[in-house]
């Protein structure tokens, strides 16, 4: 990346420097790392957890977009007047079922039918994303929203408290609570077991009695629920409503949050705020290099 750098006369130094005072010379700028890491967390959990069982899930982009969708319009609806120690948590699991549903189209097609989880679950995301846009482009859309394609704002006692005066908040606690859960669950549980010899060597697995199929529907559901689960607290603690392209990239970082922690659950953690933290020093790239704030996915 240096040697990118200088061949475009930029100063590396300049640069990584920026990258530093991005995160960490602010507070707003430490949020939006927790933020972002928030959602590569769960999404992260999303593809790592098929993995485990020997599929693919590449859709956690869309699994989470329907998820916020859903709770935007949940919380703007049927639960508007819930108070928030009920609503709150009801908000949450919405995200989740619907989440699960959008990653159950692709386990279905999978083990039904037998087609590639990967292409499927990467068809799905793009499926989400222009069949949201027609709903917040058409019937969705805000009527007081000044034209903007979004959905209505959900009520003010289904959100979240925000930290610091930043967008940090209590959602990242649940993301890492997600990922210590299932990390005790593969290593300190009978069901780890099955779900470790499955991804080991799933013909031995169904000799030893396991039953591969039903694991892999249930964790491919589970693995929809946590990207849904982000998704649901994009809109219940940040964004309070479901905005054109919001959360968009935070699906397939996820993915490659994952890989990066050669889907381990607790390194994971680490890989989130790492790509998190990448993503937020875009901005001030751009504006101490002049290199566009894309140069960071390099």
């Amino acid at each position: 990346f240096a040697i990118l750098l200088l061949t475009q006369g930029k100063s590396p130094f300049v640069a990584y420097r920026t990258i530093y005072t991005s995160i960490f010379g602010s507070v707003y700028g430490f949020g939006e790392m927790v933020v972002r890491a928030t959602y590569l967390i769960l999404t992260g959990l999303a593809a790592m957890i098929p993995a485990r069982v020997g599929l693919a899930n590449a859709g956690g982009e869309g699994q989470m977009a329907v998820a916020a969708l859903g709770t935007a319009v949940a919380g703007s609806t049927i639960l508007a007047q819930t108070p928030w120690y009920l609503g709150i948590p009801l908000m949450l699991l919405t995200g989740m079922i619907c989440g699960a549903a959008y990653a159950g189209i692709g386990v279905l097609c999978r083990l039904k039918l037998g087609m590639n989880e990967i292409l499927t679950t990467i068809l799905m995301n793009y499926v989400a994303t222009y069949f949201i846009s027609s709903l917040l482009f058409g019937v969705l859309r805000d009527p007081k929203g000044w034209n903007y394609p979004q959905t209505v704002e959900v009520a003010s006692q289904l959100r979240f408290r925000t930290y610091l005066g930043t967008r940090m908040n209590a959602g990242i606690w649940v993301a890492i609570c997600a990922a210590v859960l299932f990390w005790y669950l593969l290593n300190h549980t009978q069901k780890g077991f099955s779900i470790r010899t499955i991804g080991g060597n799933q013909t031995a697995a169904a000799y030893a009695g396991i039953r591969v199929k039903t694991y892999q529907t249930w964790m491919f559901l589970l693995a929809g629920a946590l990207a849904g689960l982000a998704g649901a607290i994009m809109v219940v603690g940040v964004e309070g409503r479901m905005r054109i392209s919001a959360g968009e990239t935070m699906g397939f970082m996820g993915f490659l949050a994952a890989g990066m922690a050669g889907n381990h659950p607790l390194l994971l953690i680490l890989s989130a705020f790492l790509i998190g933290g990448l993503t937020v020093a875009g901005n001030g790239m751009e504006i101490n290099t002049g290199l566009p704030a894309a140069t960071m996915q390099i």
